[in-house]
């Protein structure tokens, strides 16, 4: 009769311990591959907002004077960057990669980031698009603002 206790309580154990681990591999999976709700993405406008202000010395007031959609010489689109560098295309709505673009030379940087990869004065700029974070932008970045030509709302 110990024997059949012992058998009995072993196997529930085992049973338990097989749901638990198949419950937290499942929540687990989940939150990676949810909706993280701390965090909010960023329009495109705001990150050209980011770029203007930070590089082009633009005070956050002009900056965010600028009508987006009139600006000629600006393009951008949604990208994954990898740790490595490696660039990618990829789809807005659910974030799957269409194609590599491009290669970055900065290695330094942890993880993948959502980022959006503006063009402006034939300059590429890679801005986080949850954090507003630059990640990558050209070096040597003109302060001469007369070739970029904005619309002002006034």
């Amino acid at each position: 009769m110990k024997i059949t206790f012992i058998r009995n309580k072993i196997f529930i154990l085992i049973i338990f311990s097989v749901i638990f681990t198949i419950i937290i591999a499942y929540v687990s999976f989940f939150s990676l591959g949810g909706l993280n709700l701390n965090s909010s993405e960023l329009s495109k406008e705001e990150g050209y907002k980011i770029v203007l202000h930070k590089y082009y010395n633009y005070s956050n007031e002009k900056a965010n004077n600028i009508i987006v959609n009139n600006l000629n010489n600006v393009s951008y689109q949604n990208v994954m960057i990898k740790n490595n560098g490696s660039v990618y295309q990829i789809n807005p709505q659910n974030h799957n990669i269409i194609k590599l673009i491009d290669n970055i030379n900065d290695k330094t940087m942890d993880g993948i980031h959502f980022a959006w990869q503006i063009f402006m004065n034939n300059k590429k700029f890679y801005v986080d698009s949850t954090t507003g974070e630059i990640i990558y932008a050209p070096k040597h970045v003109s302060k001469n603002t007369d070739k970029f030509k904005i619309t002002v709302m006034t």
